[in-house]
């Protein structure tokens, strides 16, 4: 008999499961970041990605469905699963499962107590998850995929340090335009950035402004493995805060000042140049590490302006990767979970009231409605508040 799995997540109030779920919804932009960036650390096809891709938004979709509905949570997930199959290796579900623990539980700092029930709750629903699928015997005989392994070139188009300036800033535009998905993107920044200003080593990092977390994702000439193990508080790197928030390249002449000495001797450090990815008004998303391969330098002016010139371009090239859906299927997914608040307005819309006794009736005020429909327009991709209301019935936000 396979055990009660459904009863294994805490029993908490409504007010406060619908608290953390609010939690999620709002930090909704900067999951889709974290979860896209994973899924370009994995080698997969298109149909595996999209596949994977379906599993993690439906997660979160589908918290909605707590607490009355916890058991159809379960059974939409085991379902999908299901249906992937044969495409996906039952380590590709567990990893994504990881990795919608990891990201959701970063949106709890847990400096409260009400951060350590939201905390419990998402562990223990991943846990139970985790329990129903292996109960589930859902299984598959396809080849695990290699989890750390980087992905092949996808061009074999070279920039080498004889090259002029312009020419290697417009070979790299042309790389650029070719980068079909932020893997693409990512992988010629670690790699290409590199080859153009002549030196041995680079290594990517990931930063989140919300979780104030560094976490390594891509490298060149740097084993990869490591690199990923790299996941720290922005609080535990002397000199981050100051130094990812630098407009222009930075060289340190002395690693061992801004950078932790475990990392200074794992990974020979000793000069760096720093270069900083922003995307919306210079808000900090990742920073590039390049060297000489452990060894001392002192960058020439012209290197730290090449440097300049193409990771800004870099900051551009990510920003459609980061913030738009994958391209995998000609649908859009689903919308975004809607908060509390925004599920009711968007109920009192469909009855038809208008904005005025929308905050007669939830005591708000009429701006305030109004700003809660425009955030629900944005979230549900809508031109209007018919066609808001159209999908909201569509997906089950209201009836």
């Amino acid at each position: 008999m396979q055990p009660a799995v459904y009863f294994d997540i805490p029993m908490l109030p409504r007010k406060e499961i619908q608290t953390i779920i609010d939690t999620i919804s709002q930090g909704y932009s900067d999951i889709l970041i974290h979860w896209n960036i994973k899924l370009s650390t994995i080698t997969l096809d298109d149909k595996q990605r999209k596949s994977l891709n379906d599993i993690f938004l439906r997660l979160i979709h589908n918290l909605r469905l707590f607490p009355n509905q916890s058991k159809e949570y379960h059974d939409k997930f085991l379902r999908l699963v299901k249906k992937s199959q044969p495409t996906l290796h039952p380590s590709l579900i567990s990893f994504t499962l990881g990795i919608f623990e990891e990201i959701l539980i970063g949106l709890f700092p847990r400096t409260s107590t009400g951060d350590w029930i939201g905390f419990r709750w998402i562990h223990s629903l991943v846990f139970s998850l985790l329990i129903s699928y292996s109960n589930s015997s859902i299984t598959t005989e396809d080849r695990s995929p290699d989890v750390t392994k980087e992905s092949a070139s996808f061009t074999t188009t070279e920039i080498t340090p004889s090259d002029s300036f312009m020419d290697k800033i417009v070979q790299f535009d042309t790389l650029l335009l070719g980068a079909h998905s932020l893997e693409d993107v990512m992988r010629l920044t670690v790699h290409r950035i590199v080859e153009a200003i002549g030196y041995k080593r680079s290594a990517l990092f990931w930063y989140s402004p919300i979780t104030r977390t560094v976490e390594g994702t891509h490298a060149y000439h740097v084993d990869i493995t490591d690199l990923r193990r790299i996941r720290s508080f922005e609080a535990n790197i002397p000199g981050m805060t100051w130094m990812i928030r630098q407009n222009r390249p930075l060289y340190i002449q002395d690693a061992c000042l801004y950078i932790p000495d475990h990392f200074i001797k794992h990974f020979h450090l000793q000069s760096l140049l720093v270069a900083t990815l922003q995307v919306d008004q210079h808000q900090p998303v990742g920073f590039l590490l390049i060297d000489q391969g452990g060894k001392p330098f002192a960058p020439s002016t012209e290197e730290l302006n090449l440097l300049e010139k193409l990771t800004s371009r870099v900051s551009v090239a990510l920003r459609p990767k980061l913030y738009e859906y994958p391209t995998l299927s000609a649908h859009p997914p689903a919308s975004p979970v809607l908060t509390h608040r925004e599920q009711e307005i968007l109920q009192m819309i469909a009855y038809g009231y208008s904005t005025r006794h929308i905050g007669e009736t939830l005591h708000i005020s009429e701006h305030t409605v109004a700003e809660h429909a425009q955030g629900i327009l944005k979230k549900l991709n809508s031109k209007n508040r018919s066609e808001a209301v159209a999908k909201g019935l569509r997906l089950g936000l209201i009836h």
